[in-house]
């Protein structure tokens, strides 16, 4: 199926909090030494902690929460006071989460702001949900081979001869069909224009190219005002996320000279064969998804000197070198696949162009000034803590059962003296929250948790809380 093909666009789930915070500085729920929960952090935290879901009073919910909350700032004070702050691991991943907050900061505060949906483009949205385009489809990985086939096709051949000439019979042709949903942004945009029979032109979604020919459709002819309504806001979400995609693209048009960067081929090459030799014959890494974090440890001195050649050059002049890559790559959020040395092949193109795209985006928003937002510093801040509290947890649970809240307990009230307390109950009795009982992705990074999800600890009185009626 043609969504198969698609990693870089099926696993965004669209969320609006953050686009919705506001550009003030948070409030303070609560004080634990020199770290602090905002009133925005404890907010966003009780609404997609799904670890919440058992707990129905909502001054009760509060309370756990709270406790727990400040259990993880402690834990993670006195990890980072043993570690000195200087855990390699940590830093890289708090620095990408830095950058992705950077991305998310331009998103919500460059290009979502120019964007408008009228009632209009709500209804014909809500008319083309009702049809389903019937499709047949072929797949390119080069632009060239893609735009060779539809010539072919334009100068007298026909869609199911250039097929052929692909190893399909005319009824084992790739079959799809394709709704009206903002899966597939570019294919739907062309589909939706077309009539059975027509043959598109090659349509760019993701890395890959598709050339397709609509042999028919499927119409849901029930339709009613009560019906529209319902739907109304998923259209308005879909309609205003493919209109700020097209603002991106006017937006790099106008400010970024093409292309914004060049990846040397050959380099790239060798980098791959070096790292099938080391990861599939030397390490023989279990890893699921991405590279070890200490591959550097098994290059040799001959690695080492390739790896710090220039790899990529940007369109401002400034140069990464292979190593610069790959430490993007070990900590960013974009899959590989180690089943065999082709996949690996193709994930790691794929994760490096990520990688590149997403850094584009990353300058545009310092130039303006993005870098001191409320939110990308926020955000930094909550992932540093929350990554030393990780650290913590597992040093302190060492060798002992992951479920042993005991443990944690004992370990809490040995240190909690070490630390000064405030609680601002004032502003706690105000905060106006709803669970969802579930966690949340980033929108823009498929499979990254937006809010840090903690395990609640029950049963914890780190602080009290019994809501406006008292402490």
């Amino acid at each position: 199926m043609v969504k198969q093909h698609i990693i870089s666009v099926l696993l965004i789930v669209i969320f609006i909090f953050f686009s919705c915070q506001k550009e003030s500085e948070n409030k303070y729920i609560a004080k634990i030494g020199d770290k602090y929960i905002s009133a925005n952090e404890f907010k966003i935290t009780y609404e997609f902690n799904p670890y919440l879901s058992g707990i129905r009073e909502p001054d009760s919910a509060k309370k756990v929460l709270l406790n727990t909350m400040i259990a993880e700032k402690l834990i993670a004070l006195n990890a980072e006071k043993e570690l000195k702050g200087k855990n390699k691991k940590i830093i890289a991943l708090r620095n990408e989460y830095h950058r992705e907050a950077l991305i998310e900061a331009f998103w919500n505060k460059v290009i979502a702001p120019k964007i408008r949906v009228n009632e209009a483009e709500l209804k014909e949205a809500y008319l083309r949900s009702k049809i389903k385009k019937i499709v047949r489809y072929l797949l390119f990985t080069d632009s060239l081979e893609a735009q060779k086939a539809s010539n072919l096709i334009r100068n007298g051949g026909n869609f199911e001869s250039v097929a052929r000439t692909r190893g399909f019979s005319p009824d084992l042709i790739p079959k799809d069909t394709i709704s009206y949903s903002g899966a597939l942004p570019e294919i739907e945009k062309q589909v939706f224009k077309m009539k059975p029979g027509e043959v598109s032109p090659p349509i760019k979604e993701g890395f890959y190219y598709f050339i397709l020919k609509v042999t028919g459709e499927k119409k849901n002819i029930f339709s009613s005002q009560s019906d529209y309504e319902q739907q109304r806001n998923s259209l308005y979400k879909l309609i205003k996320r493919r209109k700020m995609e097209e603002e991106f693209q006017n937006y790099l048009a106008q400010n970024v000279p093409l292309p914004p960067y060049k990846l040397d081929k050959e380099k790239f090459k060798s980098l791959v064969r070096l790292l099938e030799r080391l990861i599939f014959e030397k390490i023989k890494s279990k890893q699921e998804d991405h590279l070890p974090l200490d591959l550097y440890s098994s290059f040799t001195d001959n690695n080492e000197n390739f790896l710090k050649e220039k790899m990529v050059e940007f369109y401002d002049g400034t140069t990464w070198t292979a190593k610069d890559l790959l430490e993007r790559i070990a900590v960013a959020p974009y899959p590989l696949r180690f089943g065999n040395k082709k996949l690996f092949m193709k994930s790691l193109l794929l994760s490096a162009r990520h990688v590149l795209d997403d850094e584009v985006v990353i300058r545009e928003a310092q130039k303006r000034g993005l870098n001191n937002s409320v939110f990308v510093k926020e955000q930094t801040r909550i992932w540093n803590d929350y990554l030393y509290y990780k650290k913590g947890l597992a040093q302190i649970l060492r060798g002992k059962d992951l479920r042993d809240i005991q443990t944690i307990y004992d370990y809490l009230n040995r240190i909690k003296s070490d630390y000064s307390f405030y609680v601002n109950y004032a502003l706690l009795d105000t905060l106006k929250l709803k669970k969802t009982d579930m966690a949340v992705l980033k929108q823009h990074f498929p499979g990254r948790i937006a809010v840090p999800v903690y395990p609640v600890l029950k049963g914890l009185n780190l602080v009290e809380y019994s809501g406006k009626t008292g402490r």
